[in-house]
């Protein structure tokens, strides 16, 4: 048995991410897996021994007893015309009309979910999917690496232009740290040095970046989206704003950079929490998950 697992595209994306992952714990436990990508390429942005294989000549290479598995809705039809045993959901997305389609499919998928507010959507199609934790990659581990004092770690690409509105009202001497378009292991060395990372996506599904960020010892301050309220907890592990309230999110910043004991309260229940999402225990509930 074969086991594919089919991407659009390499592009910087929590879900391809979670893509070679998940083909790199299926290889380690045994099994010939590969990832379907354009012409076979790699994700050139993070460090991964999964191995590809080229998705236009998937048709001839997938036969009757392989497993194939996807998360991105728009490729439902390409993977029901393979030739498979199995074909698998991996449920990740931020409960978008697309998702909501793939529920309706009833039969003709599996489905396994990635958040426990997927599950919680499967739940409402009557869909009792396997749950499979996330997990942090080991170079987001926090190494006691001095934090800057009042830095803010945000990511351009998720809701970005909120920091022009928020940068002047901004008092005090805040340095604010872009992360954009770096490999994982530069993404990891900023979040090291931040202070505070900022979650800016009021419509994120899992949010793994805020995750990475409280692993790296950041004060996670922001949106928690559609799937955020699984680690963010107010006053426990973050300091949660309501989604798309920048009023709120301004308010909170101010008073996290004024107050350090707080600050560094919320760093601590952030770094325990985060400590649960292991690759070992993500591979573990994977193999589960799929009957392996």
């Amino acid at each position: 048995m074969n086991i594919y697992y089919v991407l659009p595209s390499t592009e910087i994306y929590g879900g391809v991410k979670n893509a070679f992952q998940t083909v790199e714990y299926l290889d380690r436990a045994g099994y010939a897996a590969f990832v379907a990508t354009p012409e076979g390429r790699r994700a050139q942005w993070l460090e991964s021994r999964a191995k590809t294989v080229s998705r236009e000549r998937l048709p001839d290479l997938c036969n009757a007893g392989d497993m194939v598995l996807f998360s991105w809705p728009p490729d439902a039809d390409f993977v029901s015309s393979l030739d498979a045993a199995r074909r698998i959901v991996h449920m990740q997305g931020a409960n978008t009309p697309a998702d909501e389609q793939l529920m309706l499919c009833g039969g003709q998928f599996e489905f396994i979910s990635h958040g426990l507010h997927m599950t919680q959507r499967l739940l409402t199609h009557g869909i009792v999917a396997p749950y499979v934790p996330h997990s942090v990659s080991p170079v987001f581990r926090c190494r006691d690496v001095p934090k800057q004092k009042n830095s803010i770690a945000y990511m351009p690409r998720k809701n970005g232009e909120a920091v022009d509105r928020l940068r002047p009202a901004i008092a005090g001497d805040a340095v604010w740290l872009p992360i954009s378009g770096l490999p994982e292991s530069q993404v990891a060395a900023v979040l090291q040095t931040a202070d505070i990372f900022v979650a800016l996506s009021p419509n994120e599904a899992f949010g793994l970046p805020p995750l990475e960020a409280m692993c790296s010892g950041c004060c996670v301050v922001g949106y928690p989206g559609d799937g955020g309220f699984e680690f963010m907890r107010h006053g426990e592990t973050a300091h949660v704003v309501a989604n798309n309230d920048e009023r709120g999110l301004l308010s909170a910043l101010q008073y996290c950079l004024e107050h350090a004991d707080y600050r560094d309260y919320l760093r601590l229940g952030g770094l325990q929490l985060a400590a649960y999402y292991t690759p070992e225990r993500e591979s573990r509930s994977l193999l589960r998950a799929l009957g392996l």
